[in-house]
């Protein structure tokens, strides 16, 4: 989501990997998932996972604040070729190698009530094998996302091998890991602070005894529970790990690095740009001589998250500075960074901003790595040897995400709405990690509003289904610190948004209806009815909501202080209103569809009285428009979207208040992320040309040279924000019409709106497989041609110009109006 927290800080987490082989470079062992507990009120109080037959260990002597990292190393033997299932988790960070091969990268983000642990099937070839784990605990030095309980490593295997593989009872030895620094510095502080790995100092010491810091969970006859960490399988694949060289170079700085780096002629036409240009495509080494400053300006042509890493020989005591920008900053007449950026391909004139790890050469040849990664599209690395000449080997990134992919399509006759959608796509992939978040080079974060549209887009990508649930989840699990979910999540630090906490019912919504679970919908349901209950309670006698705590953010709109609609910390906004009464709306659809009808009836009741209280105290009748305040003083698109998304107002009046809304010229406008909403009412009055129209932000985007979504207008904070790749959802769901019509998208309902469109086509991701069309308008004759087809099992219906056309299940159907 947006900023949050301005303290300045770094990115950046770990150390220099132990491993003698780098992440990436072959497959690794398949994770399975271990479903979770049937009872999970019993989680610390009887054993629930195999994995809590083993005991959390630690450095003896260690106090629970102090920094460390360990390395972990436990040397055994089979007899025979073996399969063994194991399961791992450490806290905060681990990095687990089988014979020096990775083997898992953990533990997926969660919070200390429900830690991830991994599971995988190893194959064991008769003879010696060696397990190694580097375990980092680096308290507030670590991204915010990253909570924590203590320092711990925990390890079990299932079978004959447990007592000598799990820990407390195996054969594990550990030694300090020495070498590694963190210092703040001038970038943002959610995503952790900068990090030095020294090479001269990147020792293993002589063996620590390990302390039992948890044993083995037994079991509270009396219901006692343990302290401590709660364990709860993670469902997620391994996130992916791919080389990546650096793409090509743009500038060449050779001297005393003074200032930032301003991009001139000189630089862009430096003698050894091939040199390096060699080094960036991976094909050769460099070496920097003696006592000597280069700068060199990368551009990996596309927006990626990644590890970077660099093989160094020689040169002891040199420094390479690895930093990373979104983009380059205009400047002014002085030479002055201005917050303008202009067109995302042009760096000349331009200053380098970006934050940053740095490297120092041992003498000896090593691979360094950091070992949380680090976004954008630019790289300044700033080599400065000292005494020797340093070379660097391999210069490159292991780029890293959760394995989402576009298995869907949407096509039409716009050809630059169709390449439009590339940059929603890749903004979707670099936000979607061990959690979705808000942007990758600011914050790193899971938030509410962000997340409901990030999950209806990959509804419409995959059918995969493991990351949207996870994130609903943690959602839930939030609730623990108010009762209602957090603003974002997981996070060291809480923060408080009554407005997103009834976002999230919508997501529980979106979930029932887009993907076919329905007794773990039913799950969620418990918490879906607290967040409603403790809204209710909060309306006043005029039956509106009162001053409410935390932070109603809503959008980032100019004139609205900290993302707030006026009246929203004093009480009585029709913004703040209309999401509870949306959330009313979206949880009585859910407990109808689960058979409580009851419930469903109570949240409708509910709903129609706030319903009118809302209509009775903020409709404008002279213009058409319902107020922000009470005062009727402020008008916003944001209101007219939620009220027309609602129903509230009488049919005559719904199309009167759309009409009001797209031609007032002073109404405050929705941003790239609540245009979502926007978007929505557009696809329901069947106003396709209108979403065209507003489409002309996305198609800008890509010709000023950005490769994913941006935060909020121009001069923008964030160059990739996910929140804005919502119009693929769009070009699928609203142009050319696909949706759920009934929960579990048990039916299908298509209603195109071509708007000025000639032709369109899509396939679209269903529990049950594809469903797929092409259509073809002729606007003049008001003629649609084409066809249809629906997965096995699951009917539908067309409609199109007044007409309605059943599609049958499991078969393509020709559409013919004319």
């Amino acid at each position: 989501m947006a900023p949050r927290c301005l303290l300045p800080v770094y990115l950046s987490v770990l150390i220099a990997l132990a491993a003698p082989d780098a992440p990436g470079d072959e497959p690794r062992p398949q994770r399975i998932v271990t479903p979770p507990t049937s009872a999970p009120l019993d989680r610390n109080i009887y054993r629930q996972y195999a994995i809590e037959q083993a005991a959390w260990v630690w450095a003896e002597g260690v106090g629970v604040d102090e920094e460390l990292v360990l390395e972990f190393e436990n040397t055994f033997s089979v007899g025979e070729d073996t399969e063994v299932t194991v399961h791992v988790t450490a806290d905060q960070r681990y990095e687990l190698f089988l014979d020096g091969r990775l083997l898992s990268v953990g533990p997926d983000r969660s919070d200390v009530a429900h830690w991830s642990f991994a599971t995988y099937r190893l194959s064991l070839p008769a003879g010696e094998h060696k397990l190694t784990a580097t375990v980092a605990w680096i308290g507030d030095d670590a991204p915010c996302a990253q909570t924590t309980h203590r320092g711990g490593f925990l390890f079990a295997a299932e079978g004959q091998l447990a007592e000598v593989l799990s820990t407390g009872a195996g054969r594990w030895r550990a030694r300090r890991v020495e070498g590694w620094s963190f210092a703040p510095g001038p970038g943002p502080d959610f995503v952790g602070r900068q990090q030095t790995i020294d090479a001269r100092r990147s020792r293993r010491d002589a063996e620590v005894p390990l302390a039992v810091i948890l044993p083995p969970l037994g079991g509270n006859a009396y219901g006692l529970m343990r302290t401590g960490w709660r364990l709860h399988p993670s469902p997620l694949p391994d996130q992916q790990l791919e080389p990546r060289s650096l793409h090509q170079v743009r500038a060449v700085d050779n001297g005393k690095p003074a200032g930032p780096l301003i991009v001139t002629d000189e630089h862009r036409d430096a003698p050894d740009r091939d040199a390096w240009k060699a080094v960036a495509a991976g094909e050769s080494e460099i070496t920097v001589p003696a006592d000597t400053a280069v700068r060199v300006l990368f551009d990996l042509g596309d927006y990626c998250t990644a590890y970077p890493r660099v093989t160094l020989a020689g040169g002891k005591d040199s420094s390479v500075r690895v930093a990373w920008a979104e983009s380059l900053y205009e400047t002014d007449a002085n030479g002055a960074a201005i917050r303008n950026k202009g067109n995302r391909d042009e760096v000349n004139g331009k200053a380098f901003h970006g934050v940053a790890d740095t490297f120092i050469a041992s003498g000896r040849e090593e691979e360094l790595q950091t070992w949380w990664w680090r976004s954008g599209r630019y790289l300044l690395v700033t080599v400065q040897t000292a005494a020797e000449p340093l070379t660097i080997k391999r210069l490159d990134l292991l780029q890293t995400r959760y394995p989402l992919e576009d298995e869907g399509r949407f096509e039409s006759s716009d050809d630059e709405l169709n390449l439009s959608q590339g940059l929603m796509v890749r903004g979707m992939q670099v936000c979607a990690h061990e959690t979705y978040m808000d942007c990758p080079y600011y914050e790193q974060l899971m938030y509410v509003g962000d997340t409901r549209v990030e999950l209806l887009t990959t509804y419409a990508m995959t059918a995969d289904t493991r990351l949207p649930k996870r994130a609903i989840e943690l959602f839930e699990w939030s609730t623990d610190l108010w009762g209602i979910v957090a603003e974002h999540y997981p996070s060291r630090t809480p923060q408080l948004s009554p407005t997103f906490a009834l976002i999230w019912v919508g997501m529980v919504r979106d979930f029932a209806y887009w993907r076919d679970d329905p007794a773990w919908v039913r799950q969620r349901l418990a918490a879906t009815r607290g967040t409603i209950d403790h809204f209710l309670l909060r309306l006043e006698d005029d039956g509106l909501l009162g001053p409410l705590p935390g932070w109603p953010f809503v959008d980032w709109v100019n004139g609205w202080g900290n993302g707030n609609p006026p009246g929203a910390k004093e009480g009585k906004s029709s913004v703040v209103n209309l999401h509870l009464l949306l959330a009313l709306q979206q949880a009585a659809e859910v407990e109808e569809a689960y058979g409580e009808a009851a419930i469903a009836n109570r949240y409708r009741g509910w709903a129609d009285r706030l319903a009118e209280s809302i209509v009775e105290q903020f409709w404008v009748a002279d213009r058409q428009l319902l107020a922000d305040d009470r005062g009727h003083a402020n008008f916003s698109e944001h209101a007219q979207c939620l009220a027309l998304l609602s129903g509230i107002l009488p049919e005559g009046r719904e199309e009167e208040c759309l009409g009001a809304m797209l031609q007032a010229s002073d109404l405050k406008q929705c941003s790239i992320y609540f245009s979502y909403y926007l978007f929505e009412v557009l696809a329901q009055h069947g106003r396709g040309d209108e979403i065209l129209s507003r489409w002309s932000l996305w198609k800008e985007l890509r010709l000023n040279g950005l490769k994913t979504p941006i935060e909020s207008p121009e001069p923008t904070r964030s160059d990739c924000h996910a929140w804005g790749s919502h119009p693929l959802f769009h070009a699928r769901a609203s142009l050319f019409g696909v949706r759920p019509a009934a929960p579990g998208f048990a039916s299908v309902l298509v209603a195109p709106q071509p708007g000025t469109l000639d032709e369109m086509s899509v396939c679209l991701p269903h529990p049950k497989g594809e469903i797929t069309g092409q259509l073809r308008f002729d606007h003049a004759a008001q003629a649609c041609e084409g066809t249809i087809s629906l997965p096995e099992g699951v009917p539908g219906e067309f409609r199109w110009g007044g007409r309605v056309v059943p599609l049958a299940a499991g078969e393509a159907t020709t559409i013919s109006i004319r």
